[in-house]
Parts: structure tokens; sequence; C-alpha cells
């Protein structure tokens, strides 16, 4: 019997360890099961960390080597992207002759350190012109709009309607969003004579952290969601094909991460194969049918650290592969 566990994260416990803890608990309480575990990225702007090897500089930026590209990851340790430093390191790539050509930039949804339209530095046209020959993936951990009813400023205001402060806020970023878009849009459009009649600033995922997605795709970006990426480049597709049961572990269960979390993967992949699929966490705030439309059988709560996960783990095991 295999078990093939999704390694996303769990508080207090760096995702390296954290993989380390997964195997040894489950082979612990269930011996002779053959446990697999995939450490993922939980895509945001520090997924190199758990993804990639080493890191080096590249103005202000650090950057690893990986099979899939260059991937970037936010100088310091800083767990949010500094617009300008990014924009930098972006040029800087595209004018070295001996970098890598394709760039992958994880965002997930975390707002920017600063006004996402510095990634353009002085001119739009400029940095599009500037990064002509980088292949720059961004991966994304929401499917929102720049703009709209559906849009980012719309996204703030969830749960919250009724709070006049907050309305007025979400208008003027709006607004605000809106005015830089219309310029940008066209000069978007322009230069690729878009077929579609939908603006850049409507499509999806544009709005995903604080705008600085669509300042990506204005550059040439492709947007793409994190979760899925990070797990097929991470061999959790193939690794899942020989499973019995699939594991996802993560900090926090809620309704976005069913969608951009390991979960997401881990249910669609396991739901394909006709296996079940797990979760392990610290916190859910999903009820038992999001879980089973989301492809989830069970969910296991743990506590925080090494202790919480290997206790988690041990009657996940004994629960889905009780010895015989």
């Amino acid at each position: 019997m295999r078990v093939v566990a999704a390694v996303e994260g769990w508080p207090g416990v760096p995702a390296y360890e954290a993989r380390r803890i997964v195997e040894h608990a489950w082979r612990d309480a269930a011996p002779g099961i053959d446990v697999v575990t995939v450490l993922l990225g939980d895509g945001g702007p520090r997924s190199a960390d758990s993804v990639a090897g080493p890191l080096r500089t590249i103005e202000r930026v650090t950057a690893a080597d990986t099979y899939e590209g260059l991937m970037l990851a936010p100088a310091g340790g800083a767990q949010r992207w500094d617009p300008t430093s990014l924009g930098s390191a972006l040029r800087a790539i595209a004018a070295s002759g001996t970098e890598a050509k394709r760039v992958i930039v994880p965002l997930g949804d975390a707002e920017p350190a600063g006004d996402a339209t510095a990634l353009w530095g002085a001119s739009l046209v400029e940095s599009r012109s500037a990064l002509a020959g980088l292949d720059i993936t961004a991966l994304v951990g929401s499917d929102r709009p720049l703009l709209g009813f559906h849009g980012m400023s719309a996204a703030v205001r969830e749960g919250r309607e009724g709070d006049r402060a907050l309305a007025i806020a979400a208008q003027q970023q709006e607004e605000r969003w809106r005015a830089r878009a219309a310029k940008a849009d066209d000069v978007v459009a322009a230069r690729e004579l878009l077929a579609s009649p939908r603006r850049l600033s409507d499509q999806p995922r544009t709005g995903a952290a604080g705008g600085l997605a669509y300042c990506l795709a204005a550059l040439g970006a492709r947007l793409e969601a994190a979760s899925h990426s990070l797990a097929s480049w991470a061999g959790l597709p193939e690794a899942v094909q020989s499973a019995d049961v699939v594991v996802a572990v993560v900090d926090t269960l809620s309704h976005a991460a069913l969608d951009h979390g390991a979960t997401a993967p881990a249910g669609g992949l396991a739901a394909a194969q006709g296996v079940p699929a797990v979760v392990l966490t610290t916190d859910s705030h999903v009820g038992r049918r999001d879980l089973m439309a989301a492809g989830i059988h069970g969910a296991h709560l743990g506590d925080e650290g090494a202790s919480g996960l290997a206790d988690a783990v041990t009657r996940a095991a004994r629960t889905w592969t009780p010895s015989r």
C-alpha cells in the first residue's frame, strides 16, 4: 500500500522538517506502508525556499535555478515583493547574456510592499521592450480579475459590506486602478494586437497579489495557478498514479485554499485515480460538503509545532492505513 503526501507547510515547522516528520510518523504508525512525500511551496513569494536549491542575489532579489527556469524570491527572507526591486531584477536578467531566459515569479495572493506599478519603472513601454526576450511565468493564488464586480476592490469588501469607510476606500482603489489600466491595456493591445474584446484588466487572475499579477501580465507574463504548476513541477501527478491514499499537509484549510493550496491538486489528482484524499491542517474553516466537492474525504486537525504534526499524522495513518 502506498501513501503519497503533498507537504505544503505546518505552523512552527520548517518545510523540509515537516516532510521528514510526515514520512517517519506515518511509517511508525503503520509499519510496512510505502510513504512518498512531495514538498510543495505555498505558491507565495517564498515558494523557492521549498522547491529550489541555494539562492543567489540578482539586483536585490534572490534567485534559484530549477529545471523549470529561474525562480525568484524576495531578498533577505522577506515575505512580500518589493515591486521596484523585482522590476530591476527582471531587467538585469534580461540584459544578461548568461542568465536563464525563463523566469518564474511566485506571487500567491500576497500584497506587495509598495505600489505594484513601480514594477514598470519609468515606463511600461520601455520595460516591455527591455523584457521582450524573457519568458515570464507568474504563479498566482487567486482567480479574480483586476477590475469589476468580482475584481480586486470587490474582494476587499467581502463579508464587510456594511462598513461605509471600507466601501469608500474600495471605490477609490477601483478608480485608481481603472485609470492605470486604461493606459496599460492600450499599450498591451497596441503591441500584441489582441483579438479578444476583453481587456487585460478584465482577465482572470490579474487581480491577484494586490494588482502585481496585472502589472506582470502587462509586461508579457503568463499567469498560472500556483498550486497546480508547483505540483506538476514537483512530480505529484506521477507519484499519485501509484497511490492508494493521497494526503495534503497545509497550514490552514480555507475555501481559498481548496482552490489554490496543495489541497487543490491533491484532491483533483486523487479523484482522477479513484483513490481517497485527506488533508491535515491546524485550522479548518471548511464544511464537509465543500470538502467532498473538492475531492477530499476527510480532514484531520492537529496542533502547531513538530509534535502536533506528528500526532495528526499518526491519527490519519491509523484511520486510512490501519495495520492488518
